[in-house]
């Protein structure tokens, strides 16, 4: 024992140790090129963030193996460091069990991947079809798709761990945001191909069936998330009241990895989910993109000769109709999500963007379009240096240290786009040039943001500077402001 505590006995293990360090640091800078800085170079460098995380693979497609391809938020390259040979198995181990605890997204999303095939629109038709086919070669026979799907060359030992008790084979038992018909129709509309609109229709009409069949539990048509995984804003102050708890904490210990402990002794049993009243809300944010994304598919259903075309633009009224009428608080001047347990549909009243989400959904109301507008543009709350944060400025809410999602004073180029088309749509509608004016104010900081950080995962709405995953392929969804 005392000869190992010799200077010269362990300092070889130390230096073993540090080069294990090492090797599970980030090799490649945030930003390998300078930030773009006009928008022919903003386009090159998307189009060079979605190249690098592009993924190509085989995919079992209604029981049949098929080549598909698709792009991740962020694939770190997993290769090996520079190190001697004999110490690859170590990289390698140390990757294994140290990847989780790291700002990576090695597999594909759902609304991710529907944002990229936006962006893909504009730079390869062809590439964007195929981005949506993954997603469709995911569905189960029920029409569900999960919000992740696993890439089974990337997956680590908690992925392992996860998919075992999962009860989906293909990814995890949960949604995200379906904003899958928007992005068919975008790609429709600049490869204008009518047989692919053809081909995906059927599967594209069969997801919002699932939804408005398991989701949907009551008369408004609003539906129902299970967890805040579902909303696309996982750690977002709003749901800490549905909790219990806030979810400032690790993820490990926090009230997601409990409530999913929860779900897996039930069996993932949706009814007996429901039925246990843990987490049940009717989000704001996801109601929004679910009204929006109704009328594309009644859209998408004239265009293909669809006889069930109106039955979805007669649907999507209805749950524009239920989200002005139950989700607005006229002393707020805002909407907000719903506590749904119980059936008691009561107002979560915690102002988070999700607040302004309605604007996007087009049919509403000039006064309620004015005061959200208000809101919007008053920098105490939501008009930053560069907005629009995930939480107004003046929010009590404590912004925690690290990497804690839609928690803080961040703004995401995804909820960007959308109040970007939603104040387009508005000023159209109600023929008024400040809206217009106003989004094309939000575009330009927008773009702005990318000039100075790149593309990354979200940015400080006070300084610019970005954070979470470099060279995030989802923020490319900007492609479509240009």
């Amino acid at each position: 024992m005392r000869a190992f505590l010799e200077p010269k006995a362990w300092r070889p293990a130390a230096v073993l140790v540090l080069l294990i360090l090492l090797a599970g640091a980030e090799f490649r800078p945030a930003f390998p090129s300078s930030p773009p800085s006009d928008l022919e170079e903003l386009k090159r460098e998307a189009e060079r963030v979605l190249e690098i995380n592009q993924v190509t693979q085989e995919r079992p497609c209604s029981g049949v193996a098929q080549e598909v391809t698709y792009h991740v938020p962020y694939l770190h390259p997993m290769g090996n460091p520079p190190l001697p040979g004999f110490l690859h198995p170590l990289w390698r181990a140390w990757w294994y069990f140290s990847e989780p605890w790291r700002v990576r997204y090695p597999h594909q999303f759902f609304w991710d991947s529907c944002s990229q095939a936006i962006a893909l629109s504009h730079i390869d038709p062809g590439l964007a079809k195929e981005e949506i086919r993954s997603l469709l070669c995911a569905q189960d026979e029920d029409g569900f798709i999960p919000h992740q799907i696993w890439n089974p060359e990337r997956m680590h030992w908690l992925d392992h761990l996860l998919k075992r008790g999962y009860s989906r084979e293909s990814g995890s038992p949960f949604l995200q945001p379906p904003m899958l018909a928007e992005a068919v129709e975008r790609v429709y509309l600049y490869s204008r191909d009518l047989s692919f609109l053809k081909e995906v229709l059927p599967k594209v009409k069969k997801y919002y069936r699932y939804i408005e069949r398991t989701r949907c539990r009551g008369p408004d048509g609003l539906p129902e998330i299970i967890i805040s995984y579902e909303s696309g804003k996982d750690r977002s102050p709003e749901y800490d009241l549905v909790y219990g708890e806030s979810n400032a904490i690790p993820a490990w210990r926090g009230p997601m990895a409990k409530l999913i402990w929860h779900y897996w002794k039930l069996g993932w049993n949706l009814e007996k989910i429901f039925a246990s009243n843990r987490f049940r809300v009717k989000d704001v944010l996801f109601c929004s993109v679910y009204a929006r994304n109704l009328a594309s598919l009644g859209r998408l259903g004239e265009l293909a000769g669809d006889p069930e075309a109106e039955v979805f633009q007669k649907k999507a009224r209805q749950v524009k109709q239920s989200i002005e009428r139950k989700m607005w608080d006229e002393e707020a001047g805002l909407f907000f999500s719903l506590d749904a347990r119980w059936d008691r549909d009561e107002k979560i009243r915690v102002v988070t963007i999700s607040s302004l989400m309605p604007l996007a959904m087009g049919d509403l109301s000039q006064d309620k379009v004015e005061r959200l507008v208000e809101h919007l543009t008053n920098p105490e709350e939501f008009w930053a240096s560069y907005p629009v944060p995930a939480i107004p400025l003046n929010s009590s809410i404590e912004e925690p240290k690290g990497h804690i999602v839609w928690r803080g004073r961040q703004t995401w180029m995804y909820t960007n786009w959308f109040l970007i088309e939603g104040l387009q749509e508005q000023a159209r509608r109600w023929h008024n040039p400040r809206y217009e004016k106003i989004a094309e104010e939000l575009v330009r900081r927008t773009l702005e943001l990318v000039s100075r950080s790149g593309f990354r995962e979200y940015y400080d709405a006070r300084t610019g500077e970005g954070g979470g995953a470099p060279e995030f392929s989802p923020s490319t969804i900007i492609l479509d402001l240009l």
